[in-house]
């Protein structure tokens, strides 16, 4: 059929890749844009279908009798199921389903365990395994954050300029210092905007 428009009348009704070809065509697709796939894809679409027994209903028409009747035999029968995920989320994106023969066995959904009817032992060693594939991670480790100040030295903000004041909060010292001296600053008599103001000194 190649760029030919597949319609209803040129579509083989004999031919698997053809016989609904003309089903794929100006498909809803996104807003209000339509959508026709290119031959290839067509002609798989098709096979697919005829492979469900899917059929045009009025070619029934053909296989009724005097009376208007078709006996159920008659009927086209589908070739393939569709197999659900069995394990995995029931989701559209999990690979595990897919189509196989009408006549393939079922597959028994993997059952997910209990862990309440497992032992401490059991549990234990089953969470080590998860550890291990990395699917729990292991606790970190907690650091120690103190800050030890030697209270014999203390940098009073009350003996040094405005300046000194604000070149020792830019230095490399812990947060936790330049919050001291900047409540020391604030609690004092006559606290200096100079430093309180300071945008370097904002937030601490």
């Amino acid at each position: 059929m190649a760029d030919r428009i597949p319609t209803l009348e040129n579509c083989d009704p004999n031919d698997p890749e053809q016989v609904l070809q003309w089903i794929a065509v100006q498909l809803p697709f996104a807003g209000q844009q339509e959508y026709t796939p290119g031959p290839d894809q067509r002609a798989a679409w098709s096979k697919r279908w005829d492979s469900l027994a899917i059929v045009y209903a009025p070619s029934l028409a053909k296989l009724a009798d005097e009376n208007g009747n078709i006996h159920v035999s008659q009927l086209p029968q589908p070739k393939l199921k569709l197999r659900v995920p069995y394990r995995g989320q029931q989701h559209y994106l999990n690979g595990a389903m897919q189509w196989v023969d009408i006549d393939e066995p079922e597959v028994s959904p993997v059952a997910l365990p209990d862990m309440a009817e497992y032992t401490r032992h059991e549990q234990e060693f089953i969470a080590e395994q998860l550890r291990y594939h990395g699917v729990v991670k292991p606790d970190e480790p907690k650091m120690d954050t103190a800050v030890v100040v030697d209270g014999s030295d203390l940098f009073n903000p009350a003996d040094h300029t405005v300046s000194a004041v604000n070149g020792y909060l830019m230095a490399p010292i812990p947060m936790p210092e330049k919050r001291r001296v900047i409540a020391l600053e604030m609690s004092s008599k006559k606290p200096r905007q100079g430093i309180l103001n300071n945008p370097n000194n904002r937030g601490i």
